[in-house]
């Protein structure tokens, strides 16, 4: 999984600064997918999905999406694994800390720092966008440009 290389075919839904908002064709690969975390489903069942875009691809062209296996597998560890581990220590040293209550109080402490942690990282996601952003590989213009 880790030089893995998830490929996927969509349109371009807009484009701007070097980021394309991307329409994924549906397929019936996608309830097994490892890259879930990527697309959202919006409307009607559409898959959007953001994308670094090297190619400065235009509204209606046909594109070609590359996700990396290692994204995949950071972005997993860092929404589901830290959090995770966040949790179990807090409640271990949680049940060594408190005097009544050691169950209450060790899952709100784990809870607490796991909720903490998961605000910084929306914030500090937000000043780094593009770091585990799927990658545009290839562009076919629309036809209407012919």
């Amino acid at each position: 999984m880790y030089k893995e290389e998830i490929t996927e075919e969509g349109i371009v839904k807009q484009s701007k600064d070097g980021i394309a908002e991307i329409i994924i064709s549906d397929s019936k690969h996608c309830e097994e997918c490892s890259a879930k975390i990527y697309c959202k489903p919006g409307n009607n069942n559409i898959r959007i999905l953001i994308a670094k875009d090297p190619f400065n691809s235009e509204s209606g062209d046909k594109v070609t999406i590359t996700i990396n296996g290692s994204s995949i597998l950071k972005a997993t560890f860092q929404l589901y694994g830290i959090p995770l581990l966040i949790i179990i220590t807090t409640i271990l040293l949680g049940m060594n800390f408190f005097i009544t209550n050691k169950e209450l109080y060790s899952s709100v402490l784990g809870l607490t720092f796991s909720g903490i942690y998961l605000l910084i990282l929306s914030f500090i996601s937000k000043k780094q966008s593009c770091k585990y952003y799927p990658t545009i590989s290839g562009v076919r213009k629309s036809s209407a440009d012919f």
